[in-house]
């Protein structure tokens, strides 16, 4: 679920391996919260922004065959086949509406940071639950991140990124802004997570950064970001095998739509 760019046709296959990375890095952390939180056999479920759908599978079993889950995202190229109580729909969060008062349980990961109309978005997701039901969202803080010392050139390529300085209409810190939205909805009983880690290439933990900052080195050069004679030295040195990065903070916080 993106706004402001998708995926060329000629670069999903690279894609579906920087997702696969993401999800091994993330999926346990945030199913550890979502059963902290809860989720009661019956249950209806809202996964956005859903990718290969592997939270949609675990929330699947989670509510069993008495539950449903409804797993949404712009590109469902990614989208891996789901068991019969998920359904899976192509929706665009900027332009089309979400089913509202409808869910037990509405979960969004690394998703609002990467659209300008973020604050709207929460609204309806927030709208989209019923009363008692808990929203949970996770985006990331990136600013300790972003300015870690490292290698050159490496080090100005993962700052342009990290900054979001060549994605302008994105917000690598909206982490840092959660409890806020959450608390302007009028969402209650608000909990909060941050976890950080290491970083290190050729691991999930790495991957899912250093396959986009791989992808986005051409467009830097061409931009006039990185000297072409640079490229190949940054490569070899976000490949280093002794590298170990720090990894951005991510700020998970949950509420409960109140009852009455």
């Amino acid at each position: 679920m993106r706004a402001g760019y998708g995926t060329p046709d000629d670069e999903v296959e690279i894609e579906a391996v920087r997702l696969k990375a993401l999800t091994d890095s993330r999926d346990r952390r945030t199913l550890r919260i979502v059963d902290r939180i809860g989720i009661a056999p019956g249950a209806a479920c809202l996964e956005v922004g859903a990718g290969s759908g592997t939270i949609s599978r675990a929330l699947a079993e989670r509510v069993g065959a008495a539950g449903r889950v409804l797993s949404v995202d712009k590109d469902l190229r990614f989208h891996q086949e789901m068991p019969a109580n998920v359904e899976v729909r192509g929706i665009d969060l900027i332009s089309e509406e979400l089913p509202v008062g409808e869910f037990d349980f509405v979960h969004a990961r690394a998703v609002l940071q990467h659209i300008p109309e973020r604050d709207e978005v929460f609204v309806r997701l927030a709208a989209a639950l019923r009363p008692g039901g808990h929203l949970l969202i996770e985006d990331s803080d990136m600013r300790a991140f972003a300015e870690q010392p490292l290698p050159e050139p490496f080090g100005s390529v993962h700052r342009l990124l990290a900054r979001g300085t060549v994605t302008p209409w994105r917000d690598p810190n909206f982490g840092s802004r959660l409890v806020d939205a959450f608390s302007r909805a009028e969402l209650v009983d608000i909990g909060l997570d941050g976890s950080s880690g290491l970083m290190r290439p050729n691991h999930p933990s790495g991957e899912w950064w250093l396959l986009a900052l791989d992808r986005m080195i051409p467009r830097v050069v061409e931009s006039g970001g990185l000297p072409e004679d640079q490229a190949a030295e940054c490569r070899t040195q976000m490949r280093h095998p002794d590298l170990v990065m720090l990894g951005p903070l991510m700020v998970s916080v949950w509420g409960r739509r109140p009852v009455g």
